[in-house]
């Protein structure tokens, strides 16, 4: 493995006595500390190379908790915008480039985020009351489990798969109809809202909120009035206040200058080019490989690829940068949200 990694937790708007002491990072005792750029602190600990795409489960939700439980913490102290899990850098060097390419961002992205939290909501079925709900009010499920009961199990097959599939349906739709229920109550008092991958049939809803601090008494009474109006038939999990992991979040793609040369060489374009110019050399390309002249190979294909490649790979230093980086390598930054707020770009 390679050594002197920085592992990325989050950018906060502070550059003197940021002091958070030893703490667990990953399997080893570490260090979490800022690395400053004017006023601003990008905070890391240091790590060896991980691949995390090739981490077991089990050890790849470790590693995620902690990156935000050290989020958490800065965030007792500090407004913080965090980077997505797995961000890495080699150097203070290239910190210090994140956070000079990322300054107007961040400094006006700081103060909104200061003002603000996330909340994660679970709601889940309670398996049994749900089940005995469905058999007592749906006609079709009780008749057809009674009809179940008359049979002997091997004669009952095809009306056991018919029985499963019509309780997920009845079940699908029953937790359409409750998920719209938890939304419109809590709607009100939220600014955005994020789905998250629900894990099975009985799961409800997996919902990250933004909401104004001052909103957190009110939407924490709204979750307890529901918790209080499904009796017990819904189970309703509320974990926050939290970083706004879901709503602005620090993405970090670095490109080197190899990358670009042949991504120009492909598109047959020079060093100092414009974003038209790019444009208009893959409108180019992208033609001369249309399946219409090349036929439907799978080498043309492979190559139009890489033309896409390039120039998506292209417009997104351009928009940034007007020439080859003198670094080995440079940072595209940008803030992404998986919710309904717009996102910045640096």
């Amino acid at each position: 493995m390679k050594e002197g990694w920085k592992h990325l937790y989050g950018v906060v708007g502070a550059s003197e006595n940021l002091n958070f002491g030893p703490i667990r990072v990953g399997n080893q005792e570490g260090e979490v500390y800022p690395v400053t750029y004017k006023e601003l602190s990008v905070i890391v600990s240091n790590t060896p190379f991980i691949d995390y795409k090739t981490m077991t489960k089990d050890l790849l939700l470790r590693s995620l908790l902690d990156h935000q439980k050290i989020i958490e913490q800065v965030m007792d102290s500090y407004p913080i915008i965090p980077f997505k899990f797995g961000s890495l850098a080699q150097t203070d060097k290239e910190l210090k480039l994140i956070l000079a390419q990322g300054h107007s961002l961040f400094k006006s992205l700081l103060p909104w985020v200061g003002e603000r939290v996330e909340f994660e909501l679970v709601a889940t079925w309670d398996r049994k009351k749900v089940f005995k709900s469905l058999y007592e009010e749906e006609s079709e499920i009780r008749s057809l489990q009674e009809m179940i009961e008359r049979k002997s199990e091997r004669e009952a097959l095809l009306e056991k798969i018919k029985l499963g599939k019509l309780v997920c349906q009845y079940l699908k739709g029953r937790t359409s109809r409750f998920k719209e229920t938890i939304l419109s109550q809590l709607k009100g008092g939220t600014e955005s809202q994020c789905d998250h991958d629900v894990m099975d049939d009985l799961m409800i809803l997996n919902m990250g909120f933004l909401l104004r601090k001052e909103m957190e008494s009110e939407f924490d009474q709204k979750v307890q009035y529901l918790d209080q109006t499904f009796l017990g038939e819904v189970c309703l999990k509320l974990v926050g206040p939290l970083p706004l992991y879901s709503f602005r979040c620090i993405e970090i793609e670095w490109v080197g200058a190899k990358e670009i040369r042949e991504a120009l060489a492909l598109l047959g374009l020079k060093e100092q080019v414009s974003l038209a110019d790019i444009r208009n050399a893959y409108y180019q390309k992208a033609h001369s490989l249309h399946p219409d002249k090349t036929g439907d190979s799978f080498d043309s294909l492979r190559e139009f690829e890489k033309v896409v490649a390039a120039y998506r790979l292209l417009t997104k230093y351009y928009r940034v940068y007007q020439s080859l980086p003198r670094e080995e390598r440079l940072p595209s930054i940008e803030v992404k949200t998986n919710g309904s707020n717009d996102c910045g770009k640096a």
